[in-house]
């Protein structure tokens, strides 16, 4: 909605027509706006705004929250531990500060460490790549298409996901899951946050 301007009436138009004669003489920027004016002119507040649309493409992000968990078994965990602790000494190497050791003495323990964890992860694990078409028959790097639909965790886009599917995109990589665990079974667990009993000779 624009502005009006009102009329002036004739006799403030007769005592301010000598006002602005002077004016008109003495300033040019005065002067040239009087005649931007006199050639018909609009100020700002006269003209009819003009609106613009604009069609904006919108770029989603998908975010898969963590699952919460109600309560947690603590005693797979501390197992698992153990099991790690036992075949590769893998707590006394997380536990040690490597900052003294040179990188070719680093590289020679965890050449052990790898070996050792390896290990309890056949033994007592199968791991698979997710359970997907399009990463099961995909190498890393490659070219693989994600349909519409997918499973967000089993999948998960990097970058700029736009729209519903599907996705064309390069498998970073194949993910992990596992399919079958065979801990072992026991029947006391008061001790199982032991990791690693103190060894004492005598």
């Amino acid at each position: 909605m624009t502005n009006k301007i009102k009329p002036v009436s004739f006799v403030p138009r007769f005592f301010g027509a000598f006002g602005h004669f002077l004016k008109y003489m003495v300033s040019g920027d005065y002067a040239a706006r009087c005649q931007s004016v006199d050639q018909g002119e609009q100020f700002a507040f006269e003209v009819e705004p003009k609106v613009i649309t604009k069609e904006v493409e919108v770029i989603r992000e998908i975010e898969v929250a963590a699952p919460a968990l109600d309560t947690v078994n603590a005693d797979g965990a501390h197992q698992l531990l153990q099991l790690l602790q036992q075949e590769a000494r893998f707590i006394d190497f997380i536990q040690e500060s490597i900052d003294d050791y040179s990188d070719a003495d680093v590289g020679a323990a965890s050449r052990q460490i790898h070996a050792g964890c390896a290990k309890v992860l056949k033994q007592h694990f199968t791991i698979d790549v997710v359970s997907m078409d399009v990463v099961n028959t995909a190498v890393e790097n490659s070219r693989v298409e994600v349909p519409s639909g997918y499973d967000a965790k089993q999948i998960k886009l990097e970058g700029r996901v736009e729209g519903d599917g599907p996705y064309a995109g390069t498998l970073i990589h194949p993910g992990w899951k596992v399919t079958e665990t065979r801990l072992p079974k026991i029947t006391n667990t008061d001790s199982l946050n032991i990791l690693a009993p103190a060894e004492i000779e005598v």
